[in-house]
Protein backbone atom coordinates (compact mmCIF):
# COMPACT_ATOMS: atom_id res chain seq x y z
CA UNK A 1 0.00 0.00 0.00
CA UNK A 2 1.25 3.29 -1.30
CA UNK A 3 1.66 6.00 1.88
CA UNK A 4 0.30 9.18 1.25
CA UNK A 5 3.78 10.97 1.58
CA UNK A 6 4.85 8.38 -1.60
CA UNK A 7 1.57 9.86 -3.33
CA UNK A 8 2.60 13.62 -2.74
CA UNK A 9 6.47 12.70 -3.72
CA UNK A 10 4.95 11.51 -7.14
CA UNK A 11 2.49 14.37 -7.46
CA UNK A 12 5.16 16.85 -6.57
CA UNK A 13 7.86 14.90 -9.43
CA UNK A 14 4.85 14.77 -11.85
CA UNK A 15 4.00 18.35 -11.51
CA UNK A 16 7.37 19.29 -11.96
CA UNK A 17 7.88 17.85 -15.28
CA UNK A 18 4.80 19.87 -16.51
CA UNK A 19 6.54 22.96 -15.18
CA UNK A 20 9.70 21.63 -17.37
CA UNK A 21 7.32 20.52 -20.20
CA UNK A 22 5.42 24.46 -19.90
CA UNK A 23 9.05 26.18 -19.76
CA UNK A 24 10.52 24.06 -22.81
CA UNK A 25 7.29 25.10 -24.72
CA UNK A 26 7.82 28.96 -24.30
CA UNK A 27 11.26 28.00 -24.95
CA UNK A 28 10.28 26.83 -28.58
CA UNK A 29 7.38 29.59 -29.42
CA UNK A 30 11.16 32.59 -28.45
CA UNK A 31 13.42 30.17 -31.04
CA UNK A 32 10.60 29.47 -33.20
CA UNK A 33 10.05 33.53 -34.12
CA UNK A 34 14.24 33.94 -34.26
CA UNK A 35 14.21 31.68 -36.57
CA UNK A 36 11.35 33.18 -39.11
CA UNK A 37 13.06 36.15 -38.44
CA UNK A 38 16.30 34.50 -40.50
CA UNK A 39 14.01 32.82 -42.70
CA UNK A 40 12.73 36.25 -43.74
CA UNK A 41 16.40 37.46 -43.88
CA UNK A 42 17.94 34.93 -45.96
CA UNK A 43 14.30 35.55 -48.23
CA UNK A 44 15.31 38.86 -48.58
CA UNK A 45 18.63 38.35 -49.47
CA UNK A 46 17.61 35.57 -52.06
CA UNK A 47 15.30 38.44 -53.89
CA UNK A 48 18.41 41.03 -53.43
CA UNK A 49 20.39 38.91 -55.93
CA UNK A 50 19.32 40.66 -59.27
CA UNK A 51 21.13 43.81 -57.41
CA UNK A 52 24.09 42.15 -56.70
CA UNK A 53 27.95 41.54 -57.95
CA UNK A 54 30.28 39.22 -57.48
CA UNK A 55 28.75 37.42 -54.32
CA UNK A 56 30.30 34.12 -53.81
CA UNK A 57 27.03 32.44 -52.67
CA UNK A 58 25.10 30.15 -54.97
CA UNK A 59 21.54 31.21 -55.08
CA UNK A 60 20.12 27.54 -55.85
CA UNK A 61 22.34 26.99 -52.49
CA UNK A 62 20.89 29.31 -50.73
CA UNK A 63 17.72 28.85 -51.73
CA UNK A 64 18.14 25.18 -50.22
CA UNK A 65 19.13 26.32 -46.97
CA UNK A 66 15.96 28.89 -47.11
CA UNK A 67 13.30 26.10 -47.70
CA UNK A 68 15.33 23.50 -45.24
CA UNK A 69 15.50 26.08 -42.64
CA UNK A 70 12.11 27.15 -43.38
CA UNK A 71 10.48 23.76 -42.31
CA UNK A 72 13.10 22.80 -39.64
CA UNK A 73 13.69 25.89 -38.03
CA UNK A 74 10.05 27.77 -37.73
CA UNK A 75 7.54 25.08 -38.70
CA UNK A 76 8.86 22.24 -36.42
CA UNK A 77 9.77 23.81 -33.43
CA UNK A 78 6.44 26.05 -32.92
CA UNK A 79 4.40 23.20 -34.05
CA UNK A 80 6.00 21.18 -31.48
CA UNK A 81 5.30 23.93 -28.59
CA UNK A 82 1.67 24.48 -29.72
CA UNK A 83 1.30 20.36 -29.57
CA UNK A 84 2.78 20.50 -25.78
CA UNK A 85 0.20 23.16 -25.03
CA UNK A 86 -2.64 22.24 -26.63
CA UNK A 87 -2.07 17.56 -26.05
CA UNK A 88 -1.53 18.23 -22.04
CA UNK A 89 -1.32 14.76 -22.21
CA UNK A 90 1.51 14.71 -24.24
CA UNK A 91 3.39 15.83 -20.73
CA UNK A 92 1.72 13.08 -18.32
CA UNK A 93 2.26 9.62 -20.91
CA UNK A 94 5.56 10.72 -22.10
CA UNK A 95 8.70 11.83 -19.70
CA UNK A 96 9.99 15.51 -20.35
CA UNK A 97 13.70 14.03 -21.42
CA UNK A 98 11.81 12.60 -24.71
CA UNK A 99 10.32 16.27 -25.65
CA UNK A 100 13.55 18.10 -24.59
CA UNK A 101 15.60 15.78 -27.02
CA UNK A 102 13.02 15.92 -29.83
CA UNK A 103 13.37 20.18 -29.26
CA UNK A 104 17.31 19.53 -29.15
CA UNK A 105 17.33 17.37 -32.80
CA UNK A 106 15.13 19.82 -34.55
CA UNK A 107 16.64 22.80 -33.40
CA UNK A 108 20.52 21.37 -34.02
CA UNK A 109 19.92 19.78 -37.49
CA UNK A 110 17.84 22.78 -38.46
CA UNK A 111 20.66 25.42 -37.23
CA UNK A 112 23.25 22.84 -39.25
CA UNK A 113 21.52 23.14 -42.62
CA UNK A 114 21.19 26.82 -42.02
CA UNK A 115 25.24 26.75 -42.08
CA UNK A 116 26.09 24.34 -44.63
CA UNK A 117 23.52 24.41 -47.35
CA UNK A 118 24.39 27.86 -48.73
CA UNK A 119 27.62 26.99 -48.42
CA UNK A 120 27.91 23.34 -50.42
CA UNK A 121 24.56 22.78 -51.47
CA UNK A 122 23.79 18.77 -50.86
CA UNK A 123 27.26 17.78 -49.33
CA UNK A 124 28.14 15.53 -46.82
CA UNK A 125 27.63 18.08 -43.59
CA UNK A 126 24.05 19.00 -45.29
CA UNK A 127 22.75 15.62 -45.67
CA UNK A 128 23.92 14.71 -42.36
CA UNK A 129 21.69 17.22 -40.71
CA UNK A 130 18.98 17.19 -43.17
CA UNK A 131 19.16 12.94 -41.85
CA UNK A 132 19.09 14.13 -39.00
CA UNK A 133 15.88 16.47 -38.88
CA UNK A 134 14.52 13.09 -40.53
CA UNK A 135 15.07 11.47 -37.38
CA UNK A 136 14.13 14.22 -35.25
CA UNK A 137 10.40 13.50 -36.98
CA UNK A 138 10.58 9.84 -36.68
CA UNK A 139 11.25 10.16 -33.14
CA UNK A 140 8.59 12.82 -33.00
CA UNK A 141 6.10 10.00 -34.80
CA UNK A 142 6.99 7.71 -32.43
CA UNK A 143 6.32 9.34 -29.08
CA UNK A 144 3.29 11.23 -30.38
CA UNK A 145 1.98 7.40 -31.35
CA UNK A 146 2.80 6.42 -28.06
CA UNK A 147 0.85 9.82 -26.35
CA UNK A 148 -2.05 8.73 -28.43
CA UNK A 149 -2.04 5.15 -27.82
CA UNK A 150 -5.20 3.62 -25.54
CA UNK A 151 -6.33 7.39 -25.74
CA UNK A 152 -10.03 8.73 -26.76
CA UNK A 153 -10.37 8.80 -30.37
CA UNK A 154 -11.39 12.66 -31.39
CA UNK A 155 -10.94 14.80 -34.56
CA UNK A 156 -8.22 15.79 -33.15
CA UNK A 157 -6.23 12.85 -31.84
CA UNK A 158 -6.76 11.50 -35.29
CA UNK A 159 -5.19 14.00 -37.50
CA UNK A 160 -3.01 14.53 -34.85
CA UNK A 161 -2.03 10.49 -35.35
CA UNK A 162 -1.99 10.56 -39.32
CA UNK A 163 -0.10 13.60 -39.79
CA UNK A 164 2.52 12.53 -37.75
CA UNK A 165 2.37 9.43 -40.13
CA UNK A 166 2.56 11.36 -42.89
CA UNK A 167 5.43 12.95 -41.67
CA UNK A 168 7.80 10.19 -41.88
CA UNK A 169 5.73 9.35 -44.87
CA UNK A 170 7.60 11.59 -46.60
CA UNK A 171 10.87 11.23 -45.83
CA UNK A 172 11.01 8.52 -48.28
CA UNK A 173 11.52 11.55 -50.61
CA UNK A 174 14.93 13.02 -49.44
CA UNK A 175 15.89 9.42 -48.98
CA UNK A 176 15.49 8.57 -52.62
CA UNK A 177 17.44 11.66 -53.36
CA UNK A 178 20.50 10.78 -52.34
CA UNK A 179 20.60 7.64 -54.35
CA UNK A 180 19.00 9.33 -57.32
CA UNK A 181 21.71 11.74 -57.71
CA UNK A 182 24.81 9.01 -57.46
CA UNK A 183 22.89 7.06 -60.34
CA UNK A 184 23.44 10.32 -62.42
CA UNK A 185 19.04 11.05 -62.27
CA UNK A 186 19.70 14.37 -60.76
CA UNK A 187 17.45 17.09 -62.58
CA UNK A 188 15.22 14.27 -64.21
CA UNK A 189 11.99 14.02 -63.97
CA UNK A 190 12.08 11.46 -61.58
CA UNK A 191 14.22 13.04 -59.63
CA UNK A 192 11.70 16.27 -58.86
CA UNK A 193 9.05 13.61 -58.62
CA UNK A 194 10.85 12.28 -54.71
CA UNK A 195 11.34 16.35 -54.06
CA UNK A 196 8.17 16.92 -54.53
CA UNK A 197 6.58 13.94 -53.05
CA UNK A 198 8.35 15.27 -49.77
CA UNK A 199 6.55 18.67 -50.39
CA UNK A 200 3.66 16.85 -50.59
CA UNK A 201 3.32 15.44 -47.36
CA UNK A 202 4.72 18.28 -45.41
CA UNK A 203 2.62 20.63 -46.93
CA UNK A 204 -0.86 18.32 -47.36
CA UNK A 205 0.15 16.31 -44.55
CA UNK A 206 2.03 16.84 -41.57
CA UNK A 207 1.36 20.97 -41.69
CA UNK A 208 -2.16 20.92 -42.90
CA UNK A 209 -3.46 17.68 -40.42
CA UNK A 210 -1.41 19.34 -37.11
CA UNK A 211 -3.30 22.70 -37.87
CA UNK A 212 -6.20 20.50 -38.12
CA UNK A 213 -5.48 18.86 -34.95
CA UNK A 214 -4.95 21.77 -33.42
CA UNK A 215 -8.28 23.37 -34.27
CA UNK A 216 -10.25 20.38 -33.34
CA UNK A 217 -8.25 20.31 -29.87
CA UNK A 218 -9.48 24.26 -29.56
CA UNK A 219 -13.08 23.27 -30.67
CA UNK A 220 -12.95 20.48 -27.96
CA UNK A 221 -11.71 22.77 -25.10
CA UNK A 222 -14.53 25.51 -25.61
CA UNK A 223 -17.15 22.64 -25.64
CA UNK A 224 -17.64 22.25 -29.35
CA UNK A 225 -16.91 18.52 -29.70
CA UNK A 226 -17.74 17.95 -32.49
CA UNK A 227 -16.11 14.33 -33.82
CA UNK A 228 -16.91 15.47 -37.19
CA UNK A 229 -15.55 12.04 -38.74
CA UNK A 230 -16.48 13.16 -42.18
CA UNK A 231 -13.95 15.83 -42.19
CA UNK A 232 -11.42 13.90 -40.98
CA UNK A 233 -11.70 10.81 -43.55
CA UNK A 234 -11.94 13.28 -46.51
CA UNK A 235 -8.89 14.57 -45.95
CA UNK A 236 -7.46 11.75 -45.11
CA UNK A 237 -8.67 9.61 -47.77
CA UNK A 238 -7.62 12.38 -50.05
CA UNK A 239 -4.05 13.02 -48.84
CA UNK A 240 -2.21 9.78 -50.44
CA UNK A 241 -4.06 10.48 -54.41
CA UNK A 242 -3.60 14.23 -54.32
CA UNK A 243 0.07 13.52 -54.97
CA UNK A 244 -0.43 13.04 -58.68
CA UNK A 245 -1.15 16.97 -58.59
CA UNK A 246 2.38 17.33 -57.83
CA UNK A 247 3.82 15.27 -60.86
CA UNK A 248 1.54 16.49 -63.42
CA UNK A 249 3.81 18.42 -65.08
CA UNK A 250 5.43 14.95 -66.58
CA UNK A 251 2.40 14.04 -68.61
CA UNK A 252 1.79 11.03 -67.31
CA UNK A 253 -1.78 10.42 -68.93
CA UNK A 254 -5.39 12.17 -68.32
CA UNK A 255 -6.14 9.13 -66.17
CA UNK A 256 -4.02 10.70 -63.29
CA UNK A 257 -5.39 14.00 -63.85
CA UNK A 258 -8.71 12.42 -63.46
CA UNK A 259 -7.32 11.25 -60.24
CA UNK A 260 -5.87 14.17 -58.84
CA UNK A 261 -8.65 16.33 -59.49
CA UNK A 262 -11.12 13.92 -58.09
CA UNK A 263 -9.02 13.99 -54.81
CA UNK A 264 -8.56 17.70 -54.50
CA UNK A 265 -12.32 17.98 -55.05
CA UNK A 266 -12.91 15.49 -52.22
CA UNK A 267 -10.65 17.67 -49.78
CA UNK A 268 -12.43 21.03 -51.15
CA UNK A 269 -15.71 19.37 -49.85
CA UNK A 270 -14.10 18.16 -46.85
CA UNK A 271 -13.47 22.57 -46.56
CA UNK A 272 -16.97 22.74 -46.56
CA UNK A 273 -17.76 20.37 -43.64
CA UNK A 274 -15.03 22.39 -41.90
CA UNK A 275 -16.74 25.50 -42.21
CA UNK A 276 -19.80 24.36 -40.87
CA UNK A 277 -18.11 23.53 -37.53
CA UNK A 278 -16.10 26.84 -37.85
CA UNK A 279 -19.74 28.29 -37.70
CA UNK A 280 -21.03 26.18 -34.98
CA UNK A 281 -17.39 27.14 -32.86
CA UNK A 282 -18.16 31.18 -33.15
CA UNK A 283 -21.37 30.30 -31.67
CA UNK A 284 -19.21 29.61 -28.64
CA UNK A 285 -15.83 31.55 -28.82
CA UNK A 286 -15.25 34.60 -30.99
CA UNK A 287 -13.11 33.56 -34.05
CA UNK A 288 -10.32 36.32 -34.91
CA UNK A 289 -9.99 38.13 -38.27
CA UNK A 290 -6.52 36.18 -38.45
CA UNK A 291 -7.83 32.56 -38.19
CA UNK A 292 -10.23 33.53 -40.61
CA UNK A 293 -7.51 34.78 -43.04
CA UNK A 294 -5.81 31.63 -42.47
CA UNK A 295 -8.56 29.24 -43.07
CA UNK A 296 -9.47 31.71 -46.35
CA UNK A 297 -5.78 31.34 -47.56
CA UNK A 298 -6.27 27.49 -47.18
CA UNK A 299 -9.71 27.54 -49.29
CA UNK A 300 -7.44 29.28 -51.90
CA UNK A 301 -4.84 26.60 -51.71
CA UNK A 302 -7.57 24.38 -51.93
CA UNK A 303 -8.83 25.52 -55.05
CA UNK A 304 -5.89 25.89 -56.93
CA UNK A 305 -5.26 22.29 -56.39
CA UNK A 306 -8.69 21.30 -58.32
CA UNK A 307 -7.76 23.63 -60.76
CA UNK A 308 -3.58 22.56 -61.15
CA UNK A 309 -5.69 19.14 -62.27
CA UNK A 310 -6.56 20.52 -65.57
CA UNK A 311 -3.60 19.73 -68.25
CA UNK A 312 -3.06 22.92 -69.49
CA UNK A 313 -2.91 24.38 -66.23
CA UNK A 314 -0.40 21.63 -64.65
CA UNK A 315 1.93 22.62 -67.62
CA UNK A 316 1.26 26.16 -67.37
CA UNK A 317 2.33 25.99 -63.38
CA UNK A 318 5.90 23.96 -64.80
CA UNK A 319 6.51 26.96 -67.19
CA UNK A 320 6.15 29.74 -65.04
CA UNK A 321 7.98 28.90 -61.55
CA UNK A 322 6.73 31.83 -59.87
CA UNK A 323 3.20 30.27 -59.96
CA UNK A 324 4.49 27.22 -57.77
CA UNK A 325 6.47 29.80 -55.49
CA UNK A 326 3.15 32.42 -55.51
CA UNK A 327 1.45 28.64 -53.68
CA UNK A 328 4.29 27.45 -51.60
CA UNK A 329 4.15 30.99 -49.93
CA UNK A 330 0.61 31.04 -49.60
CA UNK A 331 0.39 27.55 -47.84
CA UNK A 332 3.50 28.26 -45.55
CA UNK A 333 3.24 31.72 -45.01
CA UNK A 334 -0.83 32.48 -45.37
CA UNK A 335 -2.06 29.37 -44.09
CA UNK A 336 0.60 27.53 -41.56
CA UNK A 337 2.00 30.96 -40.37
CA UNK A 338 -1.04 33.21 -40.12
CA UNK A 339 -2.60 30.18 -38.16
CA UNK A 340 0.18 29.48 -35.69
CA UNK A 341 0.47 33.55 -34.94
CA UNK A 342 -3.16 33.52 -34.29
CA UNK A 343 -2.89 30.60 -32.20
CA UNK A 344 -0.17 31.95 -30.21
CA UNK A 345 -2.26 35.61 -29.91
CA UNK A 346 -4.75 33.61 -28.64
CA UNK A 347 -3.02 31.26 -26.59
CA UNK A 348 -1.31 34.48 -24.52
CA UNK A 349 -3.95 36.69 -24.60
CA UNK A 350 -2.14 39.19 -26.31
CA UNK A 351 -4.25 42.36 -27.12
CA UNK A 352 -5.07 43.28 -30.55
CA UNK A 353 -3.09 46.79 -29.94
CA UNK A 354 0.28 48.43 -30.10
CA UNK A 355 2.96 45.84 -31.30
CA UNK A 356 1.54 42.68 -32.61
CA UNK A 357 -1.19 44.61 -34.82
CA UNK A 358 1.40 46.66 -36.50
CA UNK A 359 3.55 43.68 -36.85
CA UNK A 360 0.79 41.55 -38.31
CA UNK A 361 -0.15 44.47 -40.77
CA UNK A 362 2.53 44.86 -41.92
CA UNK A 363 3.53 40.71 -42.06
CA UNK A 364 0.20 40.19 -44.19
CA UNK A 365 1.03 43.90 -46.28
CA UNK A 366 4.29 41.86 -47.20
CA UNK A 367 2.64 38.98 -48.16
CA UNK A 368 -0.26 40.60 -49.95
CA UNK A 369 1.97 41.92 -52.06
CA UNK A 370 4.65 39.69 -52.75
CA UNK A 371 2.16 37.21 -53.99
CA UNK A 372 0.41 39.66 -56.14
CA UNK A 373 4.06 40.44 -57.83
CA UNK A 374 4.94 36.95 -58.14
CA UNK A 375 1.30 35.63 -59.93
CA UNK A 376 1.35 39.27 -62.09
CA UNK A 377 4.31 38.74 -63.12
CA UNK A 378 4.28 34.85 -64.12
CA UNK A 379 1.35 36.73 -65.93
CA UNK A 380 2.94 38.78 -67.44
CA UNK A 381 5.14 36.11 -69.15
CA UNK A 382 2.77 34.18 -70.04
CA UNK A 383 2.12 36.70 -72.70
CA UNK A 384 5.67 38.14 -73.54
CA UNK A 385 5.24 41.43 -71.33
CA UNK A 386 7.90 43.10 -69.57
CA UNK A 387 7.19 43.71 -65.85
CA UNK A 388 8.92 46.71 -65.23
CA UNK A 389 11.34 47.39 -62.03
CA UNK A 390 9.68 43.57 -60.88
CA UNK A 391 12.80 42.90 -58.99
CA UNK A 392 13.22 45.94 -57.08
CA UNK A 393 9.48 46.44 -56.54
CA UNK A 394 9.44 42.53 -54.99
CA UNK A 395 12.92 43.32 -52.97
CA UNK A 396 11.28 46.66 -51.55
CA UNK A 397 8.10 45.04 -50.49
CA UNK A 398 9.70 41.73 -49.26
CA UNK A 399 11.38 44.11 -46.39
CA UNK A 400 8.15 44.26 -44.69
CA UNK A 401 8.38 40.64 -43.60
CA UNK A 402 10.94 40.99 -41.33
CA UNK A 403 9.97 44.21 -39.57
CA UNK A 404 6.91 43.07 -39.35
CA UNK A 405 8.56 39.89 -37.38
CA UNK A 406 10.37 41.89 -35.12
CA UNK A 407 7.05 43.59 -33.84
CA UNK A 408 5.24 40.39 -33.86
CA UNK A 409 8.21 38.87 -32.05
CA UNK A 410 8.55 41.58 -29.13
CA UNK A 411 4.80 41.52 -28.72
CA UNK A 412 4.96 37.86 -27.82
CA UNK A 413 7.88 37.28 -25.96
CA UNK A 414 6.68 40.26 -23.46
CA UNK A 415 3.64 38.61 -23.18
CA UNK A 416 5.46 35.10 -22.12
CA UNK A 417 8.41 36.12 -20.65
CA UNK A 418 7.67 39.84 -20.03
CA UNK A 419 10.87 41.36 -21.63
CA UNK A 420 11.73 42.16 -24.72
CA UNK A 421 13.47 39.68 -27.27
CA UNK A 422 17.06 40.99 -28.09
CA UNK A 423 18.58 42.42 -25.22
CA UNK A 424 17.43 40.41 -22.23
CA UNK A 425 17.21 37.26 -21.11
CA UNK A 426 14.97 35.18 -18.44
CA UNK A 427 15.51 31.63 -18.13
CA UNK A 428 12.14 30.57 -17.29
CA UNK A 429 8.74 32.21 -18.64
CA UNK A 430 7.14 33.95 -16.04
CA UNK A 431 3.49 33.39 -18.08
CA UNK A 432 2.86 29.66 -16.68
CA UNK A 433 -0.77 28.26 -16.73
CA UNK A 434 -2.37 27.76 -13.13
CA UNK A 435 -2.51 24.07 -13.01
CA UNK A 436 1.50 23.93 -13.66
CA UNK A 437 2.04 25.12 -10.68
CA UNK A 438 4.94 23.04 -8.79
CA UNK A 439 2.58 21.97 -5.58
CA UNK A 440 4.92 21.61 -2.64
Amino acid sequence: MVSKAGKHTRKHLYNKEEVKCSILQSQLVKFSFYNLLLVALLGLLLRSFPFLQNISLSYKNLLHGHSHFAFGGWVMPVMLALLLKYFPESTSKVAYKHWRNIAYLLLSSAYGMLLSFPFQGYGAVSIIFSTLSVGAGFYLTIIIWKVLKGAKTTTSTSFLRWGVFYLALSAMGPFATGPLISLGYQGTPIYYNAVYFYLHFQYNGWFTFAVLALLYRMMENNGVATNNKRIFLLFNIACIPSYILSILWNQPGFVFNIVGGLSAFIQLVGFFYLLQDLKLYSKRHKIGGLFKLAFFAFFLKLVLQLISSFPDTALLAYHQRNFVIAYLHLVLLGFISLFVIATIIESYKIRWVGQIKVGVSLFLFSLFTTESLLVLQALAGMYGITFQNYSLLLLLFSCCFPLGIVFIMQAVYKAIFHQKPFWVHTKEPLHSDNNLIVQS
